[in-house]
């Protein structure tokens, strides 16, 4: 940011404009020097002239120091006059520039310089919801938003957020948009079906559209993304999402649980929400690697009380530009056209490279790749 605001202060002219105040600072202090240095007053060299420069221009006037003749009077009154004009215009130059820069930040249009950071592409009814479970869990330390609100219902978002919420405003779905939220240095992005633009209707092509541009920018950027209908989800694993949640993809078991079963949706529930006994992923400790799943689990019971369900185990498939060669041969484009008829880009894990054991073999044994799932003792 510092560097962005030296260059807005280049183009105000602001380093010919401080020049010049150093200019008139010198050669006034050189002046007093020669006029004041044989007048027997209190000016008797050239450090006491820059400081009773220093104070002129700057109108402090201490009087510790000050002229003694006329002649040294005149400079000095030029140097008050030359003093107050010319840092005027410096102290004018810089509040403008900051200001500027404080109301692009303001409304989103300013470029942001932010490594690591969780981007949130879209806005809909349910993205507060998104954000609470970020900042309540501590999983997020940098969140940008990107999206097309209005100004009042930005604001009204980020005051009720903490320090760590940034916003850009703009189409999610557009290049340049995505740059100015530093999107190729971002560690994950999140894809809601967006309603942020005036008048628009949350679809599955849009969705599919910011997930592209996404995945063009930063090939290796982890997207999830929220899909309105299961039939959309083969386009978005195409399109390069990682994960897709299917919204009310839960509701069907909920109530019929509710109603056939009663109890299983109480235990669910909690679950899925922000209370202590959340769902959580934790890494293996590294004494634990290549030890059997049934060891593992106790070890992490003992230690604070976590009960595993579930291993994750995160192994990204090769993908066709990995593969074939960078030549253009024609068995490289058989093959292409090939899986492309088959709607497939990877050759294996084409859904993110994720999957999932609940409640493995006890002999299951844990690789470096494998986290565990599992819920937290409720204090």
């Amino acid at each position: 940011m510092a560097a962005d605001i030296w260059t807005k202060l280049r183009r105000e002219n602001f380093p010919r404009i401080a020049l010049l105040a150093v200019g008139i600072l010198v050669v006034g202090a050189a002046l007093e020097t020669v006029i004041e240095s044989s007048s027997g007053g209190q000016i008797r060299g050239l450090g006491d002239a820059l400081w009773y420069a220093v104070v002129t221009m700057t109108s402090t006037g201490y009087g510790d120091v000050v002229p003694a003749t006329g002649a040294g009077r005149v400079v000095g009154a030029l140097l008050m006059l030359g003093g107050l004009t010319v840092l005027s215009v410096v102290t004018a130059t810089v509040a403008s520039v900051l200001v500027a820069q404080r109301i692009k930040e303001e409304r989103g249009l300013d470029t942001l310089r932010l490594k690591d950071h969780l981007l949130i592409c879209g806005w809909n009814a349910y993205a507060e919801s998104v954000l609470d479970a970020l900042f309540e869990s501590g999983s997020a330390q940098e969140v940008v938003l990107v999206n097309e609100l209005g100004e009042d219902e930005v604001a009204a978002v980020l005051a009720r957020r903490p320090q760590g919420l940034r916003f850009v405003r703009g189409d999610p779905s557009a290049e340049a948009v995505l740059l100015r939220a530093s999107a190729r240095d971002a560690h994950a992005a999140i894809v809601v079906a967006d309603t942020s633009r005036a008048g628009a209707i949350a679809t599955d092509e849009r969705t599919i559209l910011v997930t592209l541009t996404l995945k063009s920018l930063a090939p290796e950027l982890r997207v999830t993304v929220e899909a309105l209908d299961a039939q959309s989800e083969p386009h978005l694993r195409r399109a390069g999402a990682d994960d897709v949640v299917i919204g009310g993809e839960f509701k069907g078991f909920l109530l019929s649980s509710a109603a056939m079963s009663p109890g299983i949706s109480q235990v669910v529930r909690p679950l899925l929400t922000l209370s202590g006994a959340q769902l959580r992923r934790v890494a293996v400790p590294p004494e634990l690697v290549g030890r059997r799943y049934g060891e593992v689990a106790a070890a992490l019971r003992a230690r604070d009380g976590f009960q595993a369900i579930a291993v994750v185990r995160e192994d990204r498939g090769l993908t066709l530009d990995q593969l074939l060669s960078d030549d253009t041969s024609l068995v490289d484009h058989f093959i292409k056209d090939q899986f492309s008829e088959a709607g497939r880009e990877f050759l294996r894990f084409e859904a993110g490279g994720i999957r999932a054991v609940l409640n493995p073999d006890d002999a299951y044994e844990i690789t470096t790749k494998d986290a565990i799932v599992g819920i937290p003792r409720v204090r």
